[in-house]
């Protein structure tokens, strides 16, 4: 939905009403597989310079994954500066990841204009991390790049992001506990992020989409080695323990006071995802604060340290939309195999949550509108279609 067709692919859905209920959903994805092509025989080096441009949407993320893979793989460990100042990274392509949400797609759920504004202060805000952090552009290189934060810029862009995150969100969110709390701060606030929160409660939607399928725990880096290297069909169609899980903000802000009062009502619902993203967003900022604390100035990498290794491993980022882990097998220091898994093989699972949150529902003539609320608040990272039958019972 805010996405252009690349190496990730589109989604379709095609929903099918029986009796006025929804009887199933069909997902169909046309995304490429052939990142382990694209790789295969290259250097380290080359490799990992080249993954962040393979990918519309999360580039950063989808790099770093990459680099923690292959540093696994060669038994590499960055010193901590540089895994803090590829943290900061990432951080700031999920605020903007988040930032596009509220500025151009919720909009657009509500029919109302969107903030290109506010979106392309961030976006520049953003983009300037990478130049402050390694000047040399190289923060994929094994081991890290040349790390000289620049405390000047980086404190302009931290100070930029966190009144542009204000600007979307709202002021007093923070301060909120509980759905009454919401209810109250939706209606007196004047961002289309409380419209669209107003929106889902007034018109009886909270828990609309909700599953039982069970949040993705934090899983070590070696989890996702073993099952990416074992089974190719693992980076389409993940499980955890032969079941499906959701992944995204929903997961990593569940302990909140908000998020406990909500989910304990609405479980996965609609008004639960969107205010996890909110709740998420608006505490990225400090998140960024605290990170920049923990950057000095670092020597890159050897350019050998990859060079002629051989092994394999896993590395993994979050994104705005949930955990991405790549996996990488090295054959003296070059590619020979390459796998990858990202948010959207997990939410929108053949039995995922986005199916299973549809199947049996009432299909009422507000049901597509509710869908299309569904699809934006799990997010998918690629461009989507829906189709609806209906068809007679027997």
């Amino acid at each position: 939905m805010n996405a252009r067709a690349g190496i990730e692919g589109t989604l379709s859905f095609q929903i099918l009403v029986i009796d006025s209920t929804v009887a199933d959903v069909r997902l169909k994805s046309s995304r490429a597989t052939g990142i382990d092509r694209m790789l295969a025989g290259r250097p380290v080096a080359d490799a990992l310079s080249l993954v962040p441009m393979l990918f519309s949407l999360c580039g950063t993320a989808q790099g770093v994954a990459a680099a923690r893979a292959c540093e696994a793989a060669a038994g590499i460990v960055p010193a901590g500066a540089q895994q803090a100042a590829r943290e900061l990274l990432i951080l700031g392509e999920m605020v903007a990841s988040h930032a596009w949400q509220l500025a151009i797609e919720w909009p657009r759920l509500l029919e109302e204009a969107p903030d290109p504004g506010t979106l392309l202060g961030i976006r520049r805000a953003v983009a300037a991390l990478a130049g402050a952090l390694y000047p040399a552009r190289d923060w994929t290189r094994p081991g890290g790049g040349a790390l000289k934060p620049d405390a000047v810029v980086l404190d302009d862009a931290l100070e930029h992001i966190a009144g542009a995150v204000v600007t979307l969100v709202g002021a007093g969110f923070a301060e909120i506990r509980d759905s009454d709390d919401l209810a109250r701060w939706s209606r007196r606030t004047g961002t289309t992020a409380a419209r669209l929160i107003d929106r889902v409660m007034a018109d009886d939607m909270a828990g609309f989409g909700r599953s039982g399928v069970a949040k993705l725990p934090g899983l070590p880096d070696r989890w996702f080695a073993d099952r990416l290297s074992a089974d190719p069909d693992f980076a389409t169609a993940p499980d955890l323990d032969g079941g499906p899980a959701e992944t995204g903000a929903l997961g990593r802000v569940a302990g909140a006071p908000l998020m406990v009062a909500l989910t304990a009502c609405f479980g996965n619902g609609l008004l639960p995802r969107f205010a996890a993203r909110l709740v998420d967003l608006a505490g990225l900022p400090a998140r960024m604060r605290d990170t920049a604390k923990l950057l000095e100035a670092a020597r890159p990498a050897p350019p050998d340290a990859a060079q002629g290794a051989s092994g394999s491993g896993a590395g993994s980022a979050e994104t705005a939309r949930g955990r991405l882990a790549h996996w990488v097998a090295l054959n003296r220091g070059a590619v020979t195999a390459y796998r990858s898994v990202a948010p959207n093989e997990w939410n929108f699972h053949p039995r995922g949550a986005f199916v299973r949150g549809l199947v049996g529902l009432p299909a009422d003539d507000g049901l597509r509108r509710r869908v299309d609320l569904l699809i934006a608040a799990l997010d998918p990272c690629v461009p989507c279609s829906v189709m609806m039958e209906e068809r007679a019972g027997a």
